[in-house]
């Protein structure tokens, strides 16, 4: 429950706006009172869908719906605003958990609630399909409610279920939903046995904590979905059975809505929970919601408070007995504990990613509560009566079905950096995002979530792993090498710089290698190359720099360091001095051997390959040279668009042009394997960085101005990603940067906000 911002809605109809109590990917939810002060929950489209007929021809239908289903676990409708200039439908509030939040709170659901959850949702599925004869399409851990009184379904459609949704070309409306099912994968319109496979999702979700097809790559979640075993593990054994019935693939395999609820309640088909149905930690915090709500302005207070219902006896089976089912009436307040001061948000952490200047606008991106449940489809409606097919996939096996291009993923989390500023590129090690600024913080890779914050390590950058320890990083402070450990940032060494050599300055990582780094450092007049191993804490060797020798590009690679210098005077009839490499004995410090390549010059983007490969964007083109015998084994594109900075992946190089283009070449011989691109049109030239996701299937492309992800089997442009803001306010906040995070995971920032993006 949080307090509304200026651009939110004060009043909607007869009702007034209090606070919101959560979002969805369509529409934020609000707590709001009418003229006789009774709590209502008000539930509002967002403003940027709001003026699409698409949007609002599917709003008036599952408004529709929602009076047509109100009954057992359906809340009833009290007035509808479907031509308001925000569209909203009212229902009455009860305090609330969704089941995402509840199973994140306390775990997974006991049995006996599970089963109680599952026979309620059976009874609303049946009568839905029974009413409309179609797919129900509003299941989702995010729209189901956990109240006292039992489960509640909240969304009644593509819409209410949606975990995204965005504007498109022509008045058109992309919709997210957030699970897909064997015969969406494969193209097909969903029916109502599609329904019964998203509710066995659900309760093997709530019965065991995850999705049944959560295991593996999240890009390969569709083809699971389609053709893999489902995994129960997690499961009570007794659900089991029933739950992977619902879980087939031949939808005519599956159990009617009636037999899944009369096989959970034998007996009752829709029962009615006593109190205490729920973990002790959930009924606290719906008690505590309704404590919140009860101590707004205008909010009715009860004379009395209900004494809690008697829990029903068990049935003869051991099941819960199914009580009368429960009639709405006017909300009544909760039993209210004593409060409790729930703990403040980890500073930096954006719980809301759509409301503030650093959300995510494009595509109306969502935050991600709870655990995923399936993998997502877009489906698109262009309010002409479009059913929003899912998109087929290509071939046996299936693919995970893509977003339309230029739509990008929805962020997992958000980060705003303490004190708004970044020094560096963010270290991952384990499960551990270390991000320095004007302090060091420790974010929690998988929620976005603070672990830690060091003020006293403020400056602290340049940031390593210390070697075989993974709970060990090293940084490179203003006055001292430092170790801290990543699980909560505690200063386990430092080392000043003066102890290394006396007036010694803050020193320059070049190249990092296992155990040692190699840095330059300025102590009085003199520069020297110093090797240094961060594990023993000692300095390996120091070799000085002569005068005007720089490192501006250094590499370690086959147990040398390899380094670039310009050479001391240009060739006879160049008209530049061109680029010196030469090779360090990283035991000693000593020059192996010095050489020129072509017309490579200092300035001219480099990498070196694993077998000792050196590719370069000389001349225009890209070039590669044997390091050994400095033969040139190939090039490519020369006199053309002079190119960035390559990137080498899986056998694969990828050179950004100053304008819109990406090549992709292989390293081996040259041959180019495609040429994809950005899509902008820039005034002027445009500086381009490449970063592969760690399987190496996404490239991204990040520029001043976007994120542009790209298969890298094909070049096919993924999706774009920008944060909010114009192009100019971007350009004015630097180029976007990104590292690979663990399996799937690209933590992008641009300025000083950090977002995971979800990659192959």
């Amino acid at each position: 429950m949080e307090a509304l911002t200026a651009e939110e809605p004060r009043e909607l109809g007869p009702y007034r706006m209090r606070a919101r109590l959560r979002e969805t990917g369509t529409a934020r939810v609000y707590l709001a009172h009418g003229a006789d002060g009774r709590g209502v929950s008000v539930t509002a489209a967002r403003p940027d869908l709001a003026a699409l007929p698409a949007f609002r021809t599917r709003f008036r239908a599952e408004a529709v719906a929602a009076e047509r289903l109100a009954g057992p676990w359906v809340p009833p409708v009290l007035a509808t605003g479907p031509e308001e200039w925000l569209p909203w439908l009212a229902t009455p509030f009860t305090a609330a958990l969704t089941l995402a939040e509840a199973v994140a709170l306390a775990g997974p659901l006991p049995e006996d609630a599970v089963r109680t959850l599952g026979a309620a949702l059976a009874a609303t599925l049946e009568r839905a399909h029974a009413v409309t004869g179609e797919a129900f399409q509003g299941l989702g851990p995010d729209v189901v409610l956990l109240t006292a009184e039992g489960p509640l379904v909240t969304a009644f459609g593509v819409l209410g279920g949606a975990s995204a949704a965005s504007a498109g070309e022509g008045g058109r409306l992309g919709v997210t939903v957030g699970y897909l099912t064997p015969e969406q994968v494969a193209g097909e319109q969903p029916g109502p046995a599609a329904d019964v496979f998203m509710l066995g999702m659900l309760l093997a979700y709530a019965a065991g904590g995850a999705g049944p097809f959560d295991s593996g790559p999240a890009d390969a979640a569709a083809h699971r979905i389609a053709h893999s075993v489902p995994d129960l593990t997690p499961v009570p054994a007794a659900l089991r059975p029933l739950l992977g019935r619902c879980l087939a693939k031949a939808p005519g395999a599956r159990p009617t809505p009636a037999e899944v609820a009369a096989e959970l309640i034998p007996g009752g088909a829709a029962p009615a929970p006593g109190a205490g149905w729920l973990p002790p930690k959930v009924t606290a915090a719906i008690a505590e919601r309704a404590a919140r709500a009860q101590e707004l302005p205008g909010a009715v207070v009860a004379d009395r408070v209900p004494e809690p219902a008697a829990a029903p006896p068990p049935a003869p089976d051991g099941h819960p007995a199914a009580p009368p089912q429960p009639a709405w009436s006017a909300p009544q307040p909760l039993p209210v504990p004593p409060r409790q001061t729930p703990a403040p948000p980890a500073a930096g952490t954006l719980s809301r990613l759509a409301a503030d200047r650093r959300s995510l606008l494009t595509a109306g991106l969502a935050a991600v509560a709870g655990l995923a449940v399936g993998a997502a489809g877009v489906l698109a409606f262009d309010g002409d009566g479009d059913d929003g097919r899912a998109p087929a996939a290509d071939s046996k096996p299936a693919a995970p079905p893509r977003p339309v291009p230029g739509t990008p993923p929805a962020a997992r989390w958000g980060y705003a950096v303490p004190g708004g500023k970044l020094l560096g590129t963010p270290l991952v090690q384990g499960a551990v995002l270390v991000v320095p600024g004007a302090a060091l913080t420790g974010v929690d890779l998988r929620t976005g979530r603070q672990l830690w914050n060091r003020p006293e390590l403020a400056g602290l950058a340049q940031l390593q792993p210390a070697g075989p320890d993974p709970a060990v990083a090293f940084g490179v402070g203003p006055t001292e090498f430092t170790w801290f450990a990543v699980a909560d940032g505690a200063v386990r060494q430092k080392v000043a710089y003066t102890q290394i050599v006396p007036g010694m300055g803050t020193p320059e990582v070049r190249a990092h290698d296992g155990t040692t780094v190699w840095f330059t450092a300025t102590a009085g007049k003199d520069t020297a190359l110093y090797a240094y191993d961060i594990a023993s804490r000692t300095t390996l060797w120091r070799r000085p720099l002569g005068r005007g020798e720089t490192f501006e590009w250094a590499s370690a690679v086959g147990g040398r360091l390899i380094a670039r210098r310009p050479a001391a005077s240009p060739p006879k009839g160049a008209k530049q001095v061109l680029a010196e490499f030469f090779a360090v004995d990283p035991k000693t410090g000593k020059d192996l051997w010095a050489k020129s390549y072509g017309a490579v010059l200092p300035t001219d983007g480099a990498v070196l390959s694993p077998d000792g490969v050196l590719l370069t964007t000389a001349g225009g083109g890209l070039q590669a040279f044997d390091l050994e015998t400095g033969r040139q084994r190939w090039q490519r594109g020369k006199g053309a668009s002079a190119y960035g900075t390559p990137l080498l992946s899986k056998g694969v190089v990828y050179a950004p042009d100053n304008g819109t283009k990406l090549a992709a070449v292989a390293a081996a011989d040259g041959r180019e394997v495609w040429v994809g691109s950005t899509d902008l049109a820039p005034a002027g030239p445009v500086e381009t960085r490449a970063v592969a996701s760690a399987s190496g299937r996404t490239v991204l492309a990040l520029d001043r101005f976007q994120v542009t992800a790209l298969d890298a089997a094909s070049g096919e442009r993924l999706w774009k990603f920008q944060d909010a803001g114009t192009k100019e306010q971007s350009a004015d906040r630097g180029t976007y940067r990104a590292v690979a995070a663990g399996t799937d995971t690209a933590v992008v920032w641009h300025g000083a906000t950090l977002y995971a993006l979800p990659v192959r």
